[in-house]
């Protein structure tokens, strides 16, 4: 809804603005007021690689729904665990079906895991404790309903050269990396997309749903591994977010839209003069 503020200058009539649309218009030059350009301008820019999470629980619906209408029981399992789990792609690719049901076909409340990078690079190694949740629990058995043949022991994600042979093999990392990207493009995504996507979509929600509590950030940091909490900000992608908001907010010198007007601190009737 849009926000209405009332200005009473000088004791005259009230008038009532709507910012919204005064932001909007102020954004569309009027006819005439700057020529075409009259020759190529280039800008030199540092090339941007970084993952970014999918944001917007909107289109991690809309990737689900479309794996699934297209039969990619598979992809859409990778795509859920992925962003639930919150694992780097080379332990989410090691997973077996064993990790989360037990041997009478019940699924696991939580299971424990040594991440590769953990046991590669630390001293002190440490398990980290995954818990299955329901959105797991549910594109799993979609799976299974739909792959006959599966046993315990088989990796959560084959490769689907090795379908239909006796090889139990994972998918290459790559592949989850093409998968990706190839998903981004076919909805018109406008994320960069990689597999590191699946982790930070994991924790961008993480943060959200909390509030942005700083003691979930302080979580977040631990289990990454991470130096600091900005170093995990930074991860997630909130900061360039903030970076962003914060530009777009102040609006110094505008009167229709800086950030005293635009904000709850003076919503309501705001004198001038």
């Amino acid at each position: 809804m849009a926000q209405i503020i009332n200005l009473n200058i000088a004791h005259a009539n009230a008038s009532v603005i709507d910012i919204a649309a005064v932001q909007q218009s102020c954004r569309k030059l009027k006819a005439g007021l700057i020529a075409p350009a009259a020759e190529e301008v280039t800008h030199e820019l540092a090339n941007e690689h970084a993952a970014e999470p999918i944001k917007d629980m909107n289109d991690i619906i809309r990737v689900s729904q479309f794996l699934i209408g297209q039969k990619r029981f598979r992809d859409n399992m990778l795509f859920i665990v992925g962003i639930n789990f919150g694992l780097r792609v080379s332990d989410l690719t090691s997973l077996r079906f064993s990790h989360i049901i037990n041997d009478d076909c019940t699924f696991r409340d939580r299971f424990a895991i040594l991440e590769k990078k953990t046991k590669n690079t630390r001293a002190h190694k440490r398990n980290r404790y995954i818990t299955v949740n329901t959105a797991v629990v549910e594109a799993v058995t979609l799976y299974l309903e739909n792959t006959p043949g599966v046993r315990l022991s088989d990796f959560m994600f084959r490769s689907e050269s090795n379908n239909g042979s006796n090889e139990n093999k994972p998918i290459h990392r790559a592949s989850v990396d093409n998968i990706l990207k190839g998903i981004a493009r076919d909805l018109g995504l406008g994320n960069r997309m990689s597999t590191h996507t699946l982790r930070k979509t994991f924790a961008y929600h993480q943060m959200v749903m909390s509030g942005n509590d700083p003691r979930k950030l302080l979580l977040l940091q631990k289990m990454f591994g991470h130096s600091s909490a900005a170093q995990t900000l930074d991860y997630i992608g909130i900061t360039s977010e903030e970076i962003d908001e914060a530009y777009r907010r102040l609006n110094l010198g505008s009167v229709s839209c800086n950030y005293l007007v635009d904000s709850d601190l003076v919503e309501g009737e705001f004198l001038v003069g």
